[in-house]
């Protein structure tokens, strides 16, 4: 599992930046969404809230295929997910429900995900180049 730099943890948490879950349906059809509850959990995994994600959820059920893209100005990464985990309890769960109940939206389970590669692609030197 790679270990996510600082740089992009904080990307993530920022509001500014756009976020962006990847997946592949069955077909191989990717289909990408705008997914503001994406997070980086304590032990270095990257997660999502599974909020009005219907065909995204689909598509991890079956394929387990997906990435995230994640930007802000000139820096840009992908990050390569693997080992799919969806949960509909627990600690990590609760704390997202409330924080989508404060935006009076539903919270239907939340995805963790390891990260296998990460992948510079921002508008400059490094762009194309895998980090880790």
């Amino acid at each position: 599992m790679a270990g996510i730099p600082t740089e992009i943890i904080d990307l993530v948490n920022a509001k500014e930046a756009t976020k962006l879950l990847v997946t592949a349906s069955s077909e191989g059809q990717p289909h990408a969404i705008v997914c503001g509850s994406i997070f980086v959990t304590p032990d270095g995994k990257a997660g999502v809230g599974e909020i009005l994600m219907k065909r995204a959820a689909k598509n991890l059920k079956d394929t387990g295929k997906a990435a995230l893209s994640i930007s802000c100005g000139p820096k840009a990464y992908e990050l390569i997910l693997k080992n799919p985990a969806r949960a509909d309890s627990g600690p990590v769960f609760e704390d997202m429900k409330a924080k989508m109940a404060q935006a009076n939206l539903p919270c239907f389970a939340v995805w963790t995900f390891d990260v296998a590669e990460i992948w510079d692609e921002g508008a400059g030197p490094n762009a194309g180049t895998k980090i880790c």
